[in-house]
């Protein structure tokens, strides 16, 4: 029998729609979520975030951690349909 297990990491899934979807942000240090001036969470970072580690300190911190960071808002519109887009492709498997 032949096994296969494919690990898709999405942990960055947001902060990677956002840069596909707005070139100038490929490369760039990208935070989802209320923006620093306000309360509120992250619910994702880039990995270039990720790197000056933006998502392990209090919010009113996060500008001085991650000094060029850009905040981005949510769209979680795009998000459900990006994620339903692929879903639809994987591979369905009755266990």
């Amino acid at each position: 029998m032949f096994r296969v297990i494919f690990h898709l990491d999405m942990d960055a899934f947001y902060a990677s729609v956002e840069q596909r979807d707005n070139p100038a942000l490929k490369g760039q240090p990208v935070v989802v979520g209320a923006p620093p001036t306000q309360r509120g969470v992250v619910a994702a970072s880039s990995y270039e975030a990720r790197s000056w580690r933006a998502l392990r300190h209090a919010q009113h911190h996060r500008r001085k951690v991650c000094p060029g960071a850009v905040f981005v808002r949510p769209r979680m519109d795009v998000y459900r349909e990006e994620s339903r887009r692929i879903m639809e492709w994987w591979p369905r498997r009755e266990r």
